[in-house]
């Protein structure tokens, strides 16, 4: 009987528990703007018993007492409590406290509270991403991140950037990953500005060591809009158009200077131009001829236009976003464009409480001409080359004008061949995921991801026949065209644990994940081709027998396991712990293992800052420590481990005569990757309870076992073999900090400043020789790409400088110099002038970049500005040997030459003109380089959001007009089009010389920002 009673009493109270659980679910938005919230904790009052929110918002608590009763709690945010009542579902809107906001951000694998961030990174919010008219997500980046580089490739529409964390940190590979949404990509040109939700820029060990063998220069994350459950529906559309101008033009010489000039280079020389040159260079001279203006003549006003449409809402169990974004730009170059559409679809589906599906697919597709930038046939080079008593049009012929007096093709042609070069890509991306909630027990959370990759380009560049003179001339058309495609998938499944038991709070996350990625591409060229458009294909040559084939294939592959451990204690001392495995099909030596710890102390919840805590204006401080190693596989090539073989050779045996190939390169089966150790000490801090608030961070990142082409005996006969030999550092200090408040209840300020000191330093080359660039050399001891050339000592003014210029023996160190000529010194002291006289000249690594952003609303009126800059930098202007050339003979010259030295002008520091040249005043010396500094106002916009009351009249909740400059002003010393400079020819040896590099355009827009 008795057990009978206590068995009856268990089930008494074990169905009265029962009917006291029940599950309650929701979603916790920021009630300014209605984002999800990440990470509030949800606490069941009176018990132990809680949950938090995840990456959308979204939360699911089995409550337990009999009126239930929930506090939503979120650093930066007003405590909030709901009473349950009956509800099921409750939608959570939570109200900022005037207090600290302490944001919530993703991370690799998952999600965190920033007080609990032990690792050093940036967080973007979307607007900040909408405010440049621009289509590329990341030049909006540009200046707003310290420690990040964005520079722009060029102003050619379409033309991309370069993007660097905490400095250069390979002579090869030195580009971010990218994550979107949890799959890994090399680019996000796909993703339209408005379809971003958050970005996270990650840039010590600690936050990029689970990304393992591809995080060595930092990863970015984009999280793309993703919709809200129990949302309504709400339509944004966000409109803008404009013009586009170049910034700057370079002021050349007229037809009677360049007249005057050439006449004088002769005469310096000794020498007298045919009758022909002499009458047309007199006539010019004599009517003080303009002639023509090539800039004008491959220049345009160009335009740009975007269109973007969200929609976006939810259900109690669905939740969606869909978008779409058409923009066309017509560059300021004759016949360069980009044609652009991009299209999302994120959805996700509850298919119970605590199980979720969905798929992020995007689909993008652009076309875009391609400037031919060649020095000997690009329409800007051509256009800083050619005479100016030359015609772009001959109208007696009815074509091009023959260019009389420069080495080249005419510029104007050039620019209209750009019609004829197209470059296009068709990308899909597909991204699906099953998320489960509190399995087996409370907080523990598994995620499976799988996404695929498609990507298929093609590039079609026509050259027509033409004739204009004998040396001027195509005799034949032809045609080319490469085709590729791209196939990448990725899959990742992790558990993530988050709980928190009393004063301990853990976050844990284990996974594996795995890629492929295949490539091909296959790529003709024939001859004879129609200029008709209807009849311009590889098909319509009348010549096929000289059709010329190639093509090539390639694949690498990645399998990969991680785990990371961030544990709390009282919110006061942090922990995190990662450590990963990559197996990548680059090596024979397959596995690489990243492990990193770091620390954080949050000083203002220690008991003895309390005083401090209440009697002063600081709020938060909290000190970060952290190191770890990563891995940079991109710098490997696949497959680079195994000996190179080239077939095409024959060889006879006896009468016989058979196919045969040789080995082109030595293998080396211990190539591996490259791997950068990091340390990282920064501070967090923040007064007036948020309003002002920022951080500083110094760091040495050290890349080890850079991988370079190691020097072997010539007598070896072959390439040389890819080896780990070399190491680089980088190190720096980042400043932030940003000012947030509200005067009165209708203005708004916020401002803020970044500012970072990066220093690039060789320590190792592995023994092996310099790298040498176009005009760069890279050794030990000094930073990559250092410029090296001649020293000058300004120019021969008199004679007796000229007479005094002489070695030991009392000749002559420069024999065939003359007055107004270049001197070069004699670094070495052998008496002569040569390539061993050469010495660094500068670098092309700024000592400091710096960002500044203004944001102010008065009423319904906004006013947004941003400043960056570079300051210490060099740039090595290539087209210098043009401009400031002392060789007449070839082609023009910069307007400030008329200011060269002549008996005259003897106090001129710019060299004579010679047709001869006899001292070789034109070789790369520190006459070409330049600084590189400036300061520019990147983006100023005013704008005007309608009052409420009219946008409902209207039918509208929200009705925003603007008007917006990009590259308004810009100052700078240097000389050529724009002073920022990326890499020439895409090669890091090359970075900061210029080219005559496509004109960065000022923009002046207008748009409507609209929301249904």
């Amino acid at each position: 009987m008795k057990n009978v009673m206590m068995l009856l009493l268990a089930l008494t109270m074990s169905l009265s528990l029962m009917a006291q659980q029940r599950r309650v679910t929701g979603t916790v938005t920021d009630s300014r703007d209605n984002s999800a919230m990440i990470g509030v904790n949800i606490m069941e009052k009176g018990t132990l018993n809680g949950t938090v929110t995840d990456i959308d918002g979204n939360f699911s608590l089995n409550v337990t007492t009999e009126d239930p009763v929930l506090v939503f709690s979120s650093i930066g945010y007003q405590t909030y409590e709901a009473a349950v009542g009956d509800h099921t579902h409750l939608t959570i809107h939570m109200n900022e406290d005037t207090g600290l906001l302490d944001e919530l951000v993703v991370v690799g694998y998952g999600t965190m509270r920033k007080s609990d961030l032990t690792g050093a990174l940036s967080s973007l919010k979307a607007e900040e991403l909408t405010k440049l008219s621009a289509v590329d997500v990341t030049q909006a980046i540009q200046g707003r991140a310290p420690g990040v580089s964005v520079i722009n490739n060029s102003g050619e529409p379409g033309a991309g950037t370069k993007i660097r964390i905490r400095g250069m940190g390979s002579v090869n590979n030195s580009d971010p990953l990218f994550v979107v949404d949890g799959f890994p990509v090399n680019d996000i040109s796909h993703i339209a500005p408005h379809d971003i939700e958050s970005m996270e820029i990650l840039k010590d060990a600690s936050a990029v060591a689970i990304f393992g063998s591809r995080g060595a220069n930092g990863v970015i994350l984009v999280k793309t809009r993703g919709g809200a459950f129990e949302k309504k529906t709400q339509i944004n559309v966000n409109i803008f158009g404009g013009i586009t101008e170049a910034a700057k033009r370079l002021e050349m010489l007229n037809a009677a200077e360049y007249a005057t000039l050439k006449l004088e280079a002769y005469r310096n020389a000794n020498q007298t131009p045919s009758l022909n040159m002499q009458s047309i260079l007199d006539y010019a001279i004599a009517n003080n001829s303009v002639g023509t203006n090539w800039q004008d003549e491959i220049m345009r006003t160009g335009n740009t236009q975007n269109y973007n449409i969200n929609i976006s809402g939810g259900s109690e169990r669905n939740k969606y976003d869909i978008g779409g974004t058409y923009s066309k730009e017509e560059g300021i170059i004759k016949n360069t464009y980009l044609d652009k559409f991009m299209f999302h679809i994120n959805n996700e589906y509850k298919l119970f409480d605590n199980v979720n599906i969905g798929i992020n697919a995007s689909y993008t597709t652009y076309e875009k001409s391609g400037n031919d930038g060649d020095f000997y046939s690009g329409s800007i080079t051509q256009a800083l080359k050619s005479d100016p008593v030359s015609a772009a049009w001959d109208s007696y012929t009815n074509q091009f004008g023959e260019i009389y007096f420069s080495y080249g093709r005419n510029p104007a042609q050039s620019a209209y061949e750009n019609k004829f070069r197209k470059n296009s890509e068709d990308r899909y991306i597909a991204n699906a995921f099953l998320q489960i909630d509190d399995i087996f027990v409370r907080g523990l959370s598994f995620r499976a991801q799988f996404g695929q990759h498609f990507a298929f380009g093609k590039s079609r560049n026509y050259y027509p026949q033409y004739y204009i003179t004998a040396d001027q001339q195509r005799d034949r058309s032809s045609l080319t065209e490469n085709r590729s495609d791209n196939v990448y998938w990725n899959t990742n499944e992790y558990f993530s644990y988050v709980n928190t038991f009393g004063k301990h709070s853990i976050n844990a996350t284990l996974g594996m994940e795995a890629q492929k990625s295949k490539w091909s591409n296959a790529f003709a060229r024939v001859y004879d081709v129609p200029e008709d458009a209807n009849l311009r294909y590889l098909g319509m040559s009348s010549n096929l027998e000289n059709l010329e084939v190639s093509g090539g294939a390639d694949h690498n592959a990645l399998l990969s396991g991680f785990f990371r451990l961030n544990y709390t204690f009282d919110g006061k001392y942090l922990f995190t712990g990662t450590y990963r495995a990559d197996g990548s099909s680059k090596f024979k030596k397959r596995w690489g293992y990243f492990p990193s710890f770091s620390l954080g102390w949050n000083i203002m919840e220690e008991a003895f800052m309390e005083d401090l805590k209440n009697n002063s204006p600081l709020s938060q401080l909290k000190l970060r420590a952290g190191w770890g190693h990563v891995g940079n596989q991109a710098s490997a090539g696949n497959f680079d481990y195994l000996a190179l073989m080239t077939n095409g050779y024959t060889a006879v045996f006896g009468d016989s005569q058979v196919d045969g190939a040789i080995q082109q390169k030595l293998a080396n089966e211990e190539l591996s990757w490259e791997t950068a150790e990091s340390y990282n000490l920064g501070l967090d801090y923040s007064l007036f309870n948020g309003g002002l608030s920022g951080n500083i961070d110094y760091f040495i990142r050290n890349t080890n076992d850079m991988i370079l082409d190691t020097p072997i005996p010539i007598y070896a006969g072959m390439w040389r073999p890819r080896t780990n030999a070399g190491s680089v550092r980088n190190s720096g200090l980042e400043f932030h900090v940003n000012y947030d408040t509200m005067i009165g209840k209708d203005f708004s300020l916020n401002a803020g400043f970044n500012i970072s000191f990066i220093r690039n330093k060789v320590l190792s080359l592995g023994g092996g020789e310099p790298l040498y660039g176009q005009y760069s050399k890279t050794e030990e001891g000094r930073e990559i790409a250092s410029f090296f050339g001649l020293q000058t000592a300004g120019i021969f003014k008199t004679q007796e400088q000229l007479d005094a210029h002489v070695n030991s023996e009392g000749n002559r160190i420069q024999p065939n110099a003359g007055l107004g000529d270049v001197i070069f010194i004699d670094q070495n002291g052998d008496g002569i002038i040569n390539d061993e006289d050469r010495i660094h000249l500068g670098t092309p690594h700024p000592d400091f970049t710096y960002g500044f952003t203004l944001s102010a609303a008065y009423k319904g009126f906004d006013l947004n500005a941003f400043i960056q800059g570079s300051q210490g930098n060099q740039i090595a202007n290539y087209m210098y040997s043009v401009l400031y050339s002392t060789n007449m003979r070839e082609w023009s010259n910069s307007k400030a030459m008329m200011n060269r030295w002549t008996q005259e002008n003897a106090d001129s520091n710019l060299p004579r003109v010679h047709t001869g040249d006899p001292n070789q005043n034109d070789r790369f010396s520190d006459r070409y380089i330049e600084d590189g500094s400036y300061i520019r106002l990147k983006t100023i916009q005013l704008g005007y959001t309608l009052p409420e009351h009219i946008s409902r009249k209207m039918f509208l909740n929200r009705a925003r007009v603007y008007l917006s400059a990009d590259n308004l002003l810009t100052s700078t010393k240097y000389s050529g089009f724009n002073p920022e400079m990326g890499d020439l020819w895409g090669n890091p040896l090359n970075t900061g010389v210029d080219m005559a590099s496509y004109p960065t355009p000022r923009v002046f827009t207008v748009g409507l920002n609209l929301s249904f």
